[in-house]
């Protein structure tokens, strides 16, 4: 059965729009939502062993894809000094996976990481770098 002009005009002038805006909404909605991000500072505290470690690696982790990476190491009879690093994921929770040379011995250390926005985030590591 043909459809009126009537009904064809009222369709293009009314239900079209209300579902382009419609679509637009979502996708913006859509786009916005993937675009926030939390944005934090991570420090790695050594503690005693400072004076040991040689060099670190540090690989962020969040939702099984790598966000960040921080490398440092120490000039010859020097301290490595502080290791703090900005990131910012696209969620709150992450994987920390780090590698820390301590001269004689390397260790390789995970540990999961919370974020909140402008959060400075202290990861103590003096207990599993003891010799």
């Amino acid at each position: 059965m043909p459809v009126s002009p009537l009904v064809r005009d009222l369709i293009k002038r009314r239900v079209l729009p209300i579902i382009f805006i419609g679509a637009m909404a979502v996708l913006i909605q859509s786009t916005c939502n993937k675009s926030t991000r939390t944005h934090a500072t991570i420090v790695l505290d050594f503690g005693d062993a400072e004076k040991r470690v040689r060099k670190v690696d540090a690989h962020l982790t969040v939702d099984g894809e790598e966000n960040a990476q921080f490398h440092r190491a120490a000039l010859p009879d020097m301290l490595i000094g502080p290791c703090r690093f900005e990131v910012s994921m696209q969620g709150d929770d992450g994987v920390l996976i780090l590698d820390v040379d301590l001269g004689t011995t390397k260790r390789h250390l995970t540990r999961k990481i919370h974020a909140t926005e402008g959060a400075t985030i202290t990861v103590p590591l003096a207990a599993d770098l003891r010799e």
